[in-house]
């Protein structure tokens, strides 16, 4: 075929289609399409450069360490590279934590961190690690010491795993669980307070865990170890009393459990009710000339990049959830309508100045001017538009709370863009060494705000800083009064994964034959019974923990008197020997002062000998008191095992009381029986004796009758004048 051109009678001729509606509403489609494709692109930078070669989205959820007792220190993922002693600082309560992230609680020090709802509370010498965590996934590593998880909802699809040195422990429903890992002993004790859970082991190896059940296994062949201790201990009342705070929450009624950092809003804020904001919470004390992401600090946390860590100790729901609002004079948070699952940034901010195409936005710091850096919080109805890689649905999820003002990605101009009091500005070296943000710094000017523009290329913002800036931020940044203590060195790391494709398998069926159903009584008494000995046991631990506490009380009060005494009498021993030293004879007055000086000290001798004989006294008491809950303790335990032994012979077979209750029935059905049947003969013998009474009566009456019958017919025959009655013997021939 040649070439087509103009005439050429080569050419095919195609028919012409008439122009039809339905071709303009596809036109009108597509111009609309990429229309909203325009609005959809990150005009606003928020926050660091996106990683290159990165398409998934970063992860919704996010752990926060909610409460450190002690020594807690931390350590950031460190992408590949291994942890050194330098790496640990003292932990930051708003930093958030994702996969690679490290804590370790030192001696005699507990902390609390929450990932979502699941509550994971730490003991003295624990080492956790976050091997990973994203929205379907939380898989810890706890290397030695005690932990405590409080799961209070696992959604479809969400895995929450444990490894420890020699197994992996699996969650499967929620409830309350504890762990202890002694790497010395290469021992793994997990205890399921409730709920339920399996425990993995090399060689294909599981174990289902029921409610109320606990196993100890040594090595990865989950070889059975020791029993354990079956008491709680003071790390479980103290968890037992966090669980007892946090179901006490009264922003638990606004936002959902999900929502990371709710549980300190109570404590430093209360909630109102807005008419254009709905539901609000406000902060009580804050500085003058506050605003939200003033009192600070910004820190570079992949995969987001530039995260906000505030000062304040409520400050991480309220900065990566929701948005801010201007009520008067007060700023307000608004949550708005956060999902069930609510999806995390790392701050809900916009940008302003910054350096673009070369021309860098200053601000005067000390007389003067110095490149600088801006933002300011986002307010409700202004969508957040991330600058590292996401896809629109990820976009939609984390600002599904607000109704987007579209109109904002297309005129760039916010609610608090030009007002002094909301926008926050540092220099550009401040900002990415990390360093304090301490209220308003740099006061703005209008002119200054003039100048400011939001923020639309990612490169106008300070890119990821290098390992070496990232440690010296640390070592400028004031540290905390804790001090960062690294795990040991030999703390060995778990060589047991789980089975993913065991992750389905349920208890039932796996445990060998099913027992007996117990008798709803049974049950009822069995678990009565074990309720009432754990509140027993938690009882006379408390008492036992008092009587420990007024016991040291008291012997350190004792101590505390001798050494007293002590010193008492080596003041009066001094005095002796200084009065003996005198020469010549001792005045009057002289004498007078040494004996009552000797009077004062043999009184003050007698009163420390008086409170020590106290002191003893309470510590013997505390002693006595404390033994006699030990007894009680130890007596509550037998009577336990008496009533749990009872029970196991009781299973499988009816019980001494209701076989002698059936046994009764029957009997008692019988007997019934028995006399039903009495009571019909005798009423049938008393018919029987009543006919027979009737018969003679009536044979008695018949001759009677028949005699008077015939007296008139026996006259009118003698007369001759009656008539002889038919059938009626002749009588007269028988005279």
């Amino acid at each position: 075929m040649t070439a087509s051109g103009t005439g050429s009678s080569h050419t095919p001729q195609l028919p012409q289609k008439p122009f039809r509606l339905t071709h303009l509403y596809w036109y009108l489609t597509l111009l609309a399409t990429a229309f909203l494709l325009a609005l959809l692109q990150p005009v606003v930078w928020a926050q660091g450069s996106a990683q290159p070669g990165t398409e998934a989205d970063p992860p919704g959820r996010v752990a926060r360490l909610n409460l450190a007792e002690g020594a807690v220190s931390f350590a950031p993922a460190g992408n590949g590279e291994p942890t050194d002693a330098a790496d640990w600082s003292p932990a930051v309560l708003n930093r958030p934590l994702t996969s690679g992230d490290k804590l370790w609680t030192g001696p005699q020090s507990r902390s609390e961190l929450y990932v979502g709802s699941t509550a994971v509370r730490m003991n003295a010498q624990t080492s956790l690690d976050f091997l990973a965590l994203d929205d379907n996934a939380t898989q810890l590593r706890l290397a030695q010491g005690t932990l405590k998880l409080r799961v209070r909802t696992l959604f479809e699809g969400q895995r929450l795993e444990v490894d420890t040195p020699n197994l992996a422990f699996v969650v499967s429903q929620p409830g309350d669980y504890r762990l202890d890992v002694d790497p010395a002993n290469n021992t793994t004790r997990v205890v399921a307070q409730s709920g339920s859970g399996v425990i993995y082991g090399d060689g294909a190896r599981s174990v289902t865990l029921g409610s109320q059940q606990q196993a100890n296994f040594t090595g990865t062949q989950l070889v059975p170890a020791g029993p354990g201790a079956a008491q709680q201990d003071s790390f479980d009342v103290w968890a037992a009393n966090r669980d007892r705070l946090e179901d006490q929450s009264v922003s638990a009624r606004y936002v959902p459990r999900e929502t990371v950092g709710y549980q300190q809003l109570d404590t430093y804020g209360s909630w109102s009710q807005d008419p254009a904001y709905g539901a609000v919470w406000m902060p009580r004390e804050v500085p003058a000339q506050w605003a939200p992401y003033r009192d600070g600090h910004w820190a570079w946390v992949s995969p987001w990049g530039w995260t906000w860590v505030d000062d304040a100790p409520w400050g991480f729901a309220p900065f990566h959830y929701g948005r801010w609002a201007q009520i008067g004079p007060r700023w307000a948070w608004v949550p708005g309508r956060l999902a069930p699952r609510p999806v995390y940034a790392p701050a809900l901010v916009a940008f302003v100045g910054g350096s673009s195409g070369g021309v860098n936005w200053t601000i005067s710091i000390g007389g003067a001017a110095r490149p600088g850096v801006g933002w300011f919080p986002l307010a409700p109805g202004e969508a957040y538009r991330p600058a590292y890689r996401v896809s629109p649905r990820y976009i939609t999820q984390v600002n599904h709370n607000i109704v987007v003002n579209n109109t904002v990605n297309v005129t760039n101009v916010y609610r608090y863009q030009r007002q002094p009091g909301a926008v926050t500005a540092v220099s550009r070296d401040d900002f990415t060494r990390g360093r304090p943000v301490r209220g308003q710094q740099h006061a703005l000017s209008q002119a200054d705000l003039g100048r400011a523009q939001v923020v639309a290329d990612r490169s106008a913002i300070p890119q990821r800083p290098s390992r070496e800036d990232m440690q010296g931020d640390r070592r400028e940044r004031p540290r905390p009064s804790a001090v960062a203590l690294p795990p040991p060195a030999a703390v060995a790391r778990p060589v047991v994964s789980s089975r993913d494709d065991r992750r389905d398998e349920r208890r039932d069926g796996q445990r060998g034959a099913p027992r007996q159903e117990e008798a709803i009584g049974q049950r009822a008494l069995r678990e009565q019974a074990q309720t009432d000995a754990q509140n027993r046991a938690a009882a006379a631990e408390t008492r036992a923990a008092a009587n420990r506490s007024a016991a040291e009380q008291a012997q350190r009060t004792q101590q505390q008197a001798q050494r007293e005494q002590q010193h008492q009498q080596k003041d009066l021993a001094r005095q002796q020997e200084q009065l003996r030293r005198q020469q010549g004879e001792e005045s009057i007055g002289q004498r007078a002062l040494r004996e009552q000086a000797q009077t004062d000290a043999q009184n003050r001798a007698a009163a420390a000998e008086a409170r020590a004989a106290a002191n003893r006294s309470a510590a013997e008491q505390a002693q006595r008191t404390q033994q006699q809950a030990q007894r009680e303790q130890q007596h509550q335990q037998r009577d336990l095992a008496r009533q749990q032994e009872q029970l196991r012979r009781q299973q499988g077979e009816e019980s001494i009381g209701q076989r002698a209750l059936r046994e009764q029935a029957q009997t008692e059905r019988e007997n019934a029986r028995q006399q039903q049947a009495a009571q019909r003969q005798q009423q049938q013998q008393q018919r029987a004796q009543q006919e027979s009474q009737r018969q003679p009566q009536i044979q008695r009456d018949q001759p009677r009758t028949d005699v008077q019958e015939r007296q008139p017919g026996r006259q009118a025959n003698a007369t001759g004048r009656g008539p002889r009655g038919e059938g009626e013997p002749n009588r007269n021939r028988e005279q």
